[in-house]
């Protein structure tokens, strides 16, 4: 038994332990409270970040006598500030200037450009006139990047900073012509560059308005820069561009040969397809009168018309046909605004009634330069480019000239374009065989999503229910090509 020594005083464990664990408690506490943050945080995913961007808006949203929030886009005007901008969409002076005072920690809010485009998220008042709220604002300050601003339920704004990565992507685009090569290219993904590229490719060899039907088909090969959701911020080069119109098919591959400064485009033999002059110096455009004999429609007596006529609207852009010096830039009587470029001793070429010339005398200009703008000056029924070919100081009719050809690839450029040629080749294929059997996939789900098949029995197909019953038939098909509706 355990004797009492009165000179010790008595133990007790339970308060001490107590102490201890309320010690380490907030010691844990502190230590974390105080710990370092990391100085890099990881980067969110877009679409994360974009939930986050639409879980706030509808909290913000709520928020009584106010209604839902409406996405507004909001235009700089010429010589408005962003704050008054803001100001003009219905909220408060105040709340204008204090978004605008955050977003200028970050980018340049005073040289800012007319026409510049801010997305805005305001909830209007449901009733009286009280100003209403910004819930949020998106500004775009570059190809891949944009600023956010949110406000919470107590007012505070907040700013973040989003930027998208962006891919190089490299584009098959097949399709048929349904309205313009433009519209139909565009919607499968080519860029207005992209468009244009084709466009003045083609210009020697196709007549846009008159042999491009619906129903051609076109093929192309271009590279872009694509952001993670999708959308283009950069067009690049025209690699490879074909055309199925006027009975055949015309083929260009770009390549770029040793010593040169820009790619140039060459047919399937290696032959340099850059005609002497373009058919066609304006794009876009009808022609509304030929070479030849024709009543005048001023003067109105039968006059030699020494060119041909391409009817466009006011300010759309001429092209120089081919390289060259330019010979004269200058008000030319009935002509109005006029250029000539002399390509060589022989060869020269005229552009008349423009309603605006950029270039000068004595400038060196490139096939496809811009040299002006389609007007209506001098002697002129309405907006439309006089364009002329001459040939040793005689007028030809552009249609008709017999100009010098291309060159030809040879040597190591034929091997390098040879084998480039073939890599474009073996993306096309396979495009049109990823094409195809999307094409029979689509056609199979919806024979199965009809109630009705087609059999072949005997000499012609028939059309016959999906049903128990076998070999009734309802009606002969169309026609007799297996698979045909």
């Amino acid at each position: 038994m355990a004797q009492l020594d009165p000179r010790r005083q008595p133990v007790r464990l339970t308060p001490m332990v107590f102490v201890t664990a309320a010690a380490l408690t907030v010691g844990t506490l502190i230590w974390r409270v105080f710990q370092p943050l990391p100085s890099t945080l990881p980067a969110m995913d877009p679409s994360a970040v974009l939930a986050l961007e639409t879980r706030a808006l509808a909290e913000a949203a709520a928020r009584p006598g106010f209604a839902q929030p409406t996405n507004v886009q909001i235009m700089l005007r010429a010589g408005e500030t962003l704050s008054q901008a803001l100001t003009r969409s219905g909220v408060s002076s105040k709340e204008a200037q204090d978004a605008v005072a955050l977003l200028s920690q970050a980018f340049d809010v005073v040289n800012l450009n007319k026409g510049m485009s801010v997305q805005a998220a305001i909830a209007r008042p449901e009733e009286g006139r009280k100003p209403a709220q910004l819930l949020g604002l998106t500004v775009r300050t570059g190809p891949a990047k944009q600023l956010t601003l949110t406000t919470s339920h107590d007012g505070t704004m907040r700013l973040r900073a989003l930027e998208e990565s962006v891919r190089d992507e490299r584009r098959v685009a097949i399709g048929t012509i349904d309205g313009s090569l433009i519209t139909s290219a565009t919607a499968l993904g080519a860029t207005p560059n992209v468009t244009g590229q084709v466009l003045k490719l083609f210009a020697h060899k196709i007549d846009f308005e008159r042999d491009i039907k619906a129903g051609d088909t076109f093929k192309l090969v271009f590279d872009r820069k694509v952001t993670e959701s999708g959308r283009v911020v950069e067009s690049g080069n025209l690699l490879y561009a074909e055309i199925n119109a006027k009975g055949g098919v015309t083929r260009f591959y770009s390549y770029k040969r040793k010593g040169d400064k820009d790619a140039q485009f060459f047919d399937e033999a290696g032959k340099n397809i850059k005609g002497f002059l373009l058919a066609t110096p304006v794009a876009a455009a009808r022609t509304s009168s030929g070479f030849g004999m024709r009543r005048h429609p001023i003067q109105g007596f039968m006059k030699m018309h020494t060119g041909i006529d391409f009817a466009a609207g006011t300010g759309t852009p001429i092209y120089a046909a081919g390289d060259g010096v330019v010979a004269d830039a200058k008000w030319w009587g009935g002509y109005g605004r006029w250029v000539r470029i002399a390509h060589n001793k022989d060869w020269a070429t005229g552009y008349a009634h423009m309603s605006q010339i950029r270039v000068r005398p004595g400038q060196m200009v490139r096939q496809g330069d811009l040299i002006g703008y389609v007007g209506s000056t001098g002697n002129s029924t309405g907006p439309h480019l006089h364009f002329e070919v001459w040939y040793k100081n005689h007028p030809m009719n552009p249609k008709d000239a017999k100009v010098p050809q291309g060159t030809i690839l040879a040597g190591n450029d034929l091997v390098v374009f040879n084998a480039r040629k073939h890599e474009i080749d073996s993306m096309i294929a396979m495009a049109d065989q990823k094409r195809t059997q999307d094409n029979a996939a689509s056609q199979t789900l919806a024979m199965k999503a009809s109630p009705y098949q087609y059999e072949e029995t005997g000499a012609a197909n028939k059309l016959v229910a999906k049903t128990e019953r076998k070999n009734i038939p309802l009606r002969p098909a169309l026609s007799s090509t297996r698979g045909s509706n």
